[in-house]
């Protein structure tokens, strides 16, 4: 093959690599040239102050900011949220690659769920990623497969493939730090119970050890449905965690109120009341001169708020003598 020859076939396989490098990264689109769906936020991320989610048929976007110590959420008062969600998202988002370009057609969005959420009916969800110097603007659409996602930058018409699954929470009250107080039943020296009508019961054991919580006033002639059904209200207090909650309002009127005392001397008051079929509560906490001061950290969490919590766990707070007597025979 003479030089003439060679210098053909040299400039023809340059030709044929400038066109597939044209055809896998486009026509000198500098986003694609390492592959990041989202530029430099990976080094930008300690600038992000604000996370705004907008859905289809929400009542109005959801909006999470930082403050000088804390991450919260405006739907909720501000409301602490829960950071690793908020470092798992915005890892997610900074580190996805584009691995395949699909369809830039509004018609077909919709198909890959990355439709505009205004569009009534759309099934994206908004991201908007900002801080002072950061500005970032997705639609997170369909799971692909595991482990992948589609999403739409919000100006640009193309959508892509990007192998990570930024998950975002469905809700607001799903962006909450759940854990409300843990108190353990083995902790627990007594518990009463008060409902608004008089209604009282009673229970407590001895110690730690105690296999189980003796009900103190057990009415005459009655008899417990099994022996350690008092078992359930002592434990009420373990790892108890919110459903959705709200600035506190007064809810002492029709309220059931269960008082706990620890071992330890710590005294701490629920009250619990039904609203529209859910079980909302307050708590308040208190020490005695042999408490473990474990009282200060509980009312820095808890005051001023109401938490909603779930039923079977409301049900313990709230339990009547019909729900742990066996029935009476005639």
């Amino acid at each position: 093959m003479n030089k003439s020859n060679l210098k053909i076939l040299a400039g023809t396989t340059i030709a044929l690599i400038a066109v597939l490098l044209a055809l896998q990264f486009g026509n000198g689109d500098s986003s694609l040239n390492d592959g990041l769906l989202l530029q430099d936020l990976r080094d930008r991320i300690n600038g992000v102050t604000t996370l705004t989610i907008t859905r289809a048929g929400d009542e109005g976007a959801t909006v999470i900011h930082r403050t000088a110590d804390n991450w919260v959420i405006a739907s909720r008062d501000n409301y602490p949220v829960d950071i690793a969600k908020i470092r798992q998202l915005l890892l997610q988002i900074a580190d996805a690659k584009m691995v395949e370009q699909k369809t830039s057609d509004p018609d077909l969005y919709s198909q890959l769920g990355v439709q505009d959420p205004a569009i009534e009916g759309s099934k994206g969800t908004r991201l908007q990623v900002s801080g002072p110097d950061v500005s970032y603007d997705v639609i997170v659409g369909n799971v692909a497969q595991p482990g992948y996602r589609y999403v739409r930058k919000f100006e640009d018409s193309r959508s892509w493939l990007i192998d990570k699954d930024p998950g975002i929470p469905g809700s607001p009250a799903e962006w909450l730090v759940k854990d409300i107080i843990d108190i353990k039943s083995a902790a627990v020296r007594s518990v009463t119970i008060r409902h608004p009508d008089g209604e009282e019961i009673r229970i407590s054991k001895d110690s730690a050890d105690a296999p189980e919580f003796a009900v103190v006033n057990i009415p005459d002639g009655r008899e417990l449905s099994y022996a350690t059904v008092a078992n359930g209200i002592g434990g009420a207090l373990n790892a108890l965690t919110l459903d959705d909650v709200r600035k506190g309002v007064a809810i002492e009127a029709e309220a059931v109120s269960t008082t706990f005392d620890t071992l330890a001397g710590d005294h701490v008051v629920v009250l619990t009341r039904k609203e529209d079929g859910e079980s909302w509560i307050t708590l308040t906490a208190s020490s005695g001169d042999d408490a473990d001061g474990n009282t200060a950290s509980i009312n820095e969490r808890v005051q001023g708020w109401q938490f909603r919590i779930a039923d079977y766990k409301a049900n313990q707070l709230t339990r009547r003598w019909e729900d742990i007597l066996k029935a009476e025979t005639e």
